[in-house]
């Protein structure tokens, strides 16, 4: 097996991060970058030198999908063994102490059947591999794992054709400024109620129609009744679409799945059973239904169209906004161990959108053209916007200013100084206190 070269480099950093005395790296590559090849790679060199090896993942379709793999590539299973985080937890006495633990998704580390397995063997080396090293609620990780391993950025891997990119587009469906919050995220079912209207199912069609028709499709609903419903409209309007959730008997799943993979189904509803680690080529579109404060679960969501395909430009319709929250699927973003995960800024430093979207069309895109990069309609800048120029210019003229009686105080003696600010200035060089200068000033008829 040949890895690419930027997944032979990821995997050479965690051999040095070992051999530097770290125990469990956290591994960071994005959605769709390949992290199941090569760790595989690590688990079969590992089992060459006689190691154990647990593979785990957190759901069923995962553990079939990275069993495919290791088969794929012809790779022996003599100390290999890949199964789910639940089962392993449970029933650790059937198989034997791994030397090394492999974690896909690990950003749900912290749950207790993932550190019943952690805290059973520390002495095991432990790999997590994620796409979004935090937890759903942004939290770090840094308490499970002792350093964080990066690979390459979305961007890059897009530039690359190693994903393919998309587009981005938010049609407004329904007022959701008055969405409460429940514990980290949003009140699910308070969404899923203010989405369930009539309205909303159309808006959301009529927008797939335009965007995305008859191209393969995940919809993420807020709750497993808006996913049923959502998925009875689309048939209704004669879109082939189904809804399944984590209760769907294992065998239905398994059909529906396959189903969508050879396009018998169009459409597949469901609230979050394929966010993470769901690897379908075929899916052109995310329909995003499900308003969340995750970054972690957007970028999940969003990115599960991205899976490369010569001549493909994904689609994702953002009908609830989260955007504004997240910004767009491959931004850059400042992971840590350490500390919670900056939200991004709604506004650059030059007081403009981060992210705008374009009034006619919707697309959404990164502030800088002058014009929507999709149908050319001219960019005119928001209130807020017009505020923030306006705020950062009159800061900009008061820093001038800060400068220039600071420079000019150089050569003054306190009586030689003309005005309020060159006082002050002169003041903060002599060590003189702001009230000291204030009082001078006032004597002086400088203030009043």
């Amino acid at each position: 097996m040949q890895l690419r070269n930027y997944q032979t480099e990821l995997l050479d950093s965690v051999r040095k991060s070992f051999l530097h005395g770290f125990k469990r790296p956290l591994v960071v590559l994005p959605c769709g970058g390949g992290k199941t090849v090569v760790f595989m790679e690590m688990a079969r060199r590992s089992n060459e030198r006689g190691k154990t090896v647990w593979f785990l993942v957190h759901r069923r379709e995962l553990m079939e999908q990275t069993i495919n793999t290791f088969q794929k590539f012809n790779v022996k299973m003599d100390n290999i063994y890949i199964g789910m985080v639940g089962t392993f937890a449970n029933h650790m006495e059937r198989y034997p102490t791994p030397d090394l633990i492999i974690f896909d998704e690990a950003h749900f580390s912290a749950a207790a059947t993932w550190q019943k397995i952690i805290n059973q063997f520390p002495q095991a080396y432990i790999i997590g591999l994620t796409a979004t090293p935090c937890r759903l609620d942004g939290r770090p990780l840094g308490a499970i794992y002792d350093t964080m391993v990066q690979g390459v950025s979305a961007r890059w891997l897009i530039d690359n054709h190693y994903l393919s990119d998309y587009k981005y587009y938010a049609p407004s469906t329904a007022d959701l400024s008055s969405l409460r919050r429940k514990g980290s995220d949003f009140d699910a079912g308070q969404a899923s109620e203010m989405l369930m209207r009539r309205a909303v199912y159309g808006n959301v069609i009529e927008s797939y129609k335009q965007y995305a028709d008859k191209l393969q499709t995940i919809c993420y609903c807020s709750s497993v009744r808006h996913s049923q419903t959502m998925a009875a409209e689309f048939q209704a309007a004669g879109i082939n679409a189904v809804h399944f959730d984590g209760n769907t008997p294992a065998a239905e799943r398994a059909r529906i799945v396959q189903d969508f993979r050879d396009k018998k189904i169009q459409i597949l509803c469901n609230v979050d059973l394929i966010s993470v680690g769901f690897d379908v080529p075929d899916c052109w579109c995310c329909i995003l239904l499900r308003p969340t404060l995750s970054t972690a679960l957007f970028v999940q969501q969003s990115c599960r169209a991205l899976r490369y395909q010569p001549g493909k430009q994904a689609i994702v319709l953002d009908h609830v906004g989260n955007y504004t929250r997240h910004g767009l699927p491959d931004d850059s973003r400042e992971w840590s161990l350490s500390s919670k995960l900056t939200p991004k800024p709604h506004y650059n430093a030059d007081g403009m959108l981060s992210v705008r979207q374009c009034p006619k069309c919707y697309y959404t895109f990164r502030s800088g053209p002058a014009a929507c990069p999709n149908c050319g309609e001219p960019v005119t800048q928001t209130r807020e916007e017009i505020q923030n120029i306006k705020k950062i210019r009159m800061e900009e003229v008061k820093r001038e200013r800060r400068q220039n009686a600071a420079e000019s105080a150089k050569s003054k003696t306190l009586e030689e100084c003309c005005n309020l600010s060159e006082i002050m200035a002169w003041c903060k060089l002599n060590g003189k206190k702001p009230g000291y200068g204030y009082y001078k000033a006032k004597a002086r008829g400088l203030v009043r």
